[in-house]
């Protein structure tokens, strides 16, 4: 036994010993490499397993294994999962994977891996898209630009004339925007403020979507078990593993590491090596028109995420779960509403934090709370805001304004 637990500890011993610099390029080669091969994976795997029960199979055993770790790390008493928060990861988890990888799925049993790979690369066209529409988020001149070469670059992709089965093409970009819509939807709902828990009540509801449409479609009996061959076996075991829980780990320890700008180059590199893998292992055939309109949409890529710094871009559609969903979603709440006039800053508080006592007590004194939230958007008392942890400025302006004053002693 002591044999056995000496051979388990002996790669995490390693990693320890490692350097910094040496821990973010094992983690950047896993992400890259890991993620860049899932649709590869995805495509083998699907030559003998139908597409829904696929990913139900792989989504609840990793969800299921990835709940079990992250459940016994860091605030297990004070951040219990709630039924609340289990329906909104129902919710969140089936548009990422229902809705997402889902469509990416079916789409691959009609397009190569390649050709998939760079459709999902347009996932940060469609944030920065969602985000400023639905939030109205500033742009950047050099977002705008990739905004607009992005666009043009999924309009040379899915032209008809290039020879490719439009229908899987338009069933990816649906996938594309599943996923950045649901990435945008989970940073902004409450969940468990640690990102891996979230993350796996993310991947067990999306597993228990495609459950259910899989048996709707019958797809059980449409099994060909005597098929069933290493390589089949091998992918969905990679699936399971390496593409939902070893590369989901390392790009949530480099988003606590290094910058998001650097966790980000995953977006342009992944495609990259799916194209590569697809020629190299599937003889995947891709036309000068295909390539162009990829490298376009690559460089747009590109100029969207240096030009949007700070903004971290969500995990691949390959992986099941966006790791933003814990407490980072609070950044970007906040920076939405520190754009709003006060009164309709202190009213979407009010909607996204649960009232409490203090809080209905400094009711009746709305106007002072509205002068302590633009005092406490001072340079000094935002930094020490920040460092209160997940706690809204309109609800710390109202304990402030609920405070009684001392008296002046006059002497």
């Amino acid at each position: 036994m002591t044999r056995t637990a000496t051979a388990l500890r002996a790669p995490f011993l390693v990693l320890a010993r490692l350097p910094l610099a040496g821990k973010i390029v094992l983690a950047l080669a896993t992400v890259y490499l890991v993620w860049g091969s899932t649709l590869f994976a995805t495509q083998v795997a699907l030559e003998t397993i139908p597409p829904f029960s696929l990913q139900a199979t792989r989504f609840l055993l990793a969800g299921t294994l990835l709940y079990l770790v992250a459940s016994r790390i860091g605030d297990r008493h004070g951040d219990r999962p709630t039924l609340y928060h289990w329906w909104q990861a129902l919710l969140t988890g089936n548009l990422l994977m229902v809705g997402g990888t889902g469509f990416l799925t079916l789409a691959q049993t009609r397009i190569p891996s390649g050709t998939a790979g760079l459709l999902l690369a347009t996932v940060p066209i469609w944030l920065a898209l969602l985000a400023r529409v639905v939030f109205a988020e500033r742009l950047s001149a050099r977002a705008w630009t990739g905004l607009v070469v992005g666009l043009l670059g999924v309009g040379m992709l899915l032209d008809p004339s290039g020879g490719g089965h439009l229908g899987g093409m338009l069933l990816a970009m649906l996938g594309a925007f599943a996923w950045a819509a649901g990435s945008l939807r989970s940073r902004v709902n409450d969940a468990p403020s640690r990102p891996l828990l979230a993350a796996a009540m993310q991947m067990i509801c999306g597993g228990a979507g495609f459950l259910l449409l899989a048996l709707l479609r019958g797809e059980p009996t449409q099994i060909r078990w005597e098929a069933l061959g290493w390589s089949s076996l091998v992918s969905f075991t990679y699936l399971l593993t390496a593409g939902s829980l070893v590369a989901f780990t390392a790009y949530s320890w480099l988003l606590r590491n290094v910058s998001t700008t650097l966790v980000g180059t995953y977006a342009y590199v992944n495609p990259a090596i799916a194209v590569l893998l697809g020629w190299l292992f599937a003889g995947e055939r891709y036309t000068a028109a295909t390539l162009v309109a990829g490298g376009v949409v690559l460089a747009a890529v590109i100029l969207i995420i240096t030009g949007r710094p700070g903004v971290p871009v969500p995990a691949q559609a390959t992986s099941g779960g966006d790791v933003f969903a814990g407490e980072r979603r609070w950044h970007k709440v906040r920076r939405q509403l520190d754009r709003l006039p006060s009164p309709q800053r202190l009213a979407a508080g009010a909607r996204r934090v649960a009232p409490t006592p203090l809080a209905a007590a400094a009711t009746p004194a709305a106007g002072h709370a509205h002068q302590s939230v633009r005092r406490s958007e001072r340079p000094g008392r935002a930094h020490r805001a920040r460092r209160a942890g997940p706690r809204h400025p309109a609800v710390v302006g109202e304990a402030r304004a609920s405070r009684p004053r001392r008296a002046r002693v006059r002497g």
